[in-house]
């Protein structure tokens, strides 16, 4: 999981920290782990589970109140939907679709495939 330097000062944290503390963002931290490990930012549960997954103890639907308001997730029906959580995890992606194909392609280069020139003393 991707963690970007200006996730402790970010509107969105200090927003979700006013409503649901620092336990929200731990909570917001294990669903962001959840993703990665499911690969997908989508949660295809009620709020109950989700609070579940979170390891949220307080009343869930204030934890996806919070999460909703503060812009980290939104709601599509059925689905819980972290917001932008793949956008921001590209490189996790990249590197799936490269390990289903043998890893990183070589690079072919010109720069690659010369040796190094020999010193001359």
């Amino acid at each position: 999981m991707i963690l970007s330097p200006d996730f402790p000062d970010h509107y969105k944290t200090k927003i979700l920290l006013k409503m649901a503390g620092h336990a929200g963002v731990f909570s917001l931290i294990k669903l962001w782990a959840q993703c990665q490990f499911r690969r997908t930012e989508r949660i295809e549960k009620p709020t109950e589970i989700v609070a579940a997954i979170a390891d949220w103890e307080g009343d869930a639907d204030h934890l996806e109140t919070a999460l909703i308001e503060s812009g980290f997730a939104r709601r599509d029906g059925d689905t819980f939907i972290l917001h932008q959580w793949e956008d921001q995890n590209k490189k996790l992606f990249t590197s799936y679709a490269n390990g289903k194909k043998g890893g990183k392609p070589k690079s072919e280069s010109p720069k690659a495939l010369k040796k190094p020139a020999a010193l001359k003393l």
